[in-house]
């Protein structure tokens, strides 16, 4: 404690040093090497109220010996947790409830841009701030036999060694524990447990056979509500054409399935690529039509796809696979939804490492006013869009949010880690390596962004996320 206790002096020394990035270099360096040391955090934290008390003219409350820190009142305490940077705010969170109640009602002043989630050879992971250039490494916590499978803000969605699923807080401690697998109920399968990540795949009435089921092969989705008390949602299927995905809500304690081939009409059966916003579940499916499920009834979901133009959606000039190679390219396909519910197509077009310019972006939607002779004619009603306006596109999460370059969030650009978030599709021998291509692209100036700094980690994969 010898090194901490001296920075009561130099808090002192200088009231603008009490910003983010004194408290960042000083808290970090000593939690961090910790795991979230709390005592360390409040330590820190009294230096700070100490400072504060002086220049505002009143007399510190409780000490940190004595530990009253309930007494702190909330506008000494907001005007703390404002100067956090937001790893040091998730710490703070966590010393006591009081304090956890006060962060939730603080607007820090902090920039707010995405950040990376790196995997490392090592099997280690950290996080990386792109605005400071900086990686923060995770040293309480082993994440060796963790799989991340989906993120929601600082919430990742992830399996354990023992096929355990559950909701992790990459920034403090939080855990939310998550139903069994096998816990389907109602709908026309059940999954039972028979080994070590092994599972049996039935449908429910009838004798019609069953599936052998591995976790290796499982993905999902997650979207979590900070605003309404954490409230989230959780969809995950096997990526082995099982014909149903499986979700559950805060508060369930098992998972209800939605079938994606028995009593399915055509157009709507299977998957290619799917997007969670909110309760509202987006699925491309495999003969390229886009379902939309809304997930927020209490009797399971309700399939809401505009049925009135179904017609499959495509590139304005339509690929023959959902994967196609050309030129010593590959191009591929997902969706994404922007902030106002509207659904894209986004193709990534992606050359060999050595090229110019490694990888580029197209964008495109569907014509919402079409010509009557359109409609019989065309293959497909898409058109291209040139700009994303003011927002930005996570294309790991596959959804766009509010750009502000002050906030370290750059417009009209799309946060790319690498080719097939969702679904575990193998490249073709001729194509390039292009796992991980850690990038932004602009699609103003059709320039891309890389992090070189990032080779010295060795990262085998990535996942952007935007912190809360």
């Amino acid at each position: 404690m010898g090194q901490t206790s001296s920075l009561v002096d130099v808090c002192a020394w200088d009231e603008h040093n009490m910003h983010a990035s004194w408290v960042l270099l000083h808290i970090t360096e000593n939690a961090i090497a910790f795991g979230v040391n709390s005592s360390i955090i409040v330590y820190m934290f009294y230096a700070l109220y100490c400072n504060l008390c002086n220049r505002l003219g009143r007399p510190p409350v409780g000490n940190y010996v004595g530990g009253r820190w309930s007494e702190l009142s909330n506008d000494i305490l907001r005007s703390l947790l404002e100067r956090l940077s937001i790893v040091d705010f998730h710490r703070a969170k966590i010393v006591c409830r009081n304090w956890y109640i006060c962060s939730k009602q603080t607007s820090r002043r902090q920039k707010r841009s995405p950040w990376l989630m790196l995997f490392q050879e090592s099997s280690d992971c950290v996080l990386y701030n792109p605005d400071e250039d900086r990686v923060y490494k995770k040293r309480k916590r082993d994440f060796s036999r963790i799989r991340f499978l989906a993120n929601s803000g600082n919430w990742f969605l992830t399996l354990d060694s023992g096929s355990n699923l559950c909701i992790v807080d990459v920034f403090s401690d939080g855990r939310i524990n998550l139903p069994p697998l096998h816990s389907v109920k109602g709908g026309h399968f059940t999954l039972k447990r028979i080994g070590d990540g092994e599972f049996i795949e039935r449908v429910a009435s009838g004798d019609l056979g069953y599936s052998n089921m591995s976790v290796v092969d499982l993905r999902g989705l997650l979207w979590v509500d900070e605003n309404k008390e954490e409230e989230y949602t959780v969809a995950w299927f096997f990526d082995t054409g099982s014909p149903y995905i499986a979700f559950c809500k805060k508060g369930e304690d098992h998972y209800r399935t939605i079938p994606t081939r028995i009593d399915v009409p055509r157009e709507f059966r299977g998957l290619s690529d799917m997007v969670l916003r909110g309760d509202i579940l987006y699925v491309y499916t495999t003969r390229r039509f886009i379902r939309i499920l809304d997930l927020s009834g209490q009797e399971g979901f309700k399939d809401v796809s505009n049925t009135n133009i179904l017609l499959p959606f495509y590139p304005a000039s339509p690929p023959s696979d959902d994967e196609t190679t050309y030129d010593g390219a590959i191009s591929s396909h997902n969706i994404a939804v922007t902030t106002s519910g509207e659904v894209l197509l986004v193709e990534s077009i992606a050359y060999k490492a050595t090229s110019e310019i490694p990888r580029i972006f197209r964008l495109y939607k569907t014509d919402p006013n079409p010509y009557p002779d359109e409609l019989i004619h065309k293959p497909n009603l898409s058109v291209e869009v040139d700009s994303l306006g003011n927002e930005a596109l996570l294309l790991d999460l596959g959804i766009t949010v509010p750009a502000d370059p002050t906030l370290g969030i750059q417009p009209n650009s799309i946060y790319f880690t690498r080719h097939h978030r969702l679904r575990n599709c193998k490249l073709k021998p001729s194509c390039p390596d292009i796992c991980p291509c850690i990038c932004v692209f602009n699609l103003d100036t059709k320039k891309l962004t890389q992090f070189p700094s990032l080779s010295d980690l060795k990262p085998k994969d990535a996942r952007w996320f935007l912190p809360s």
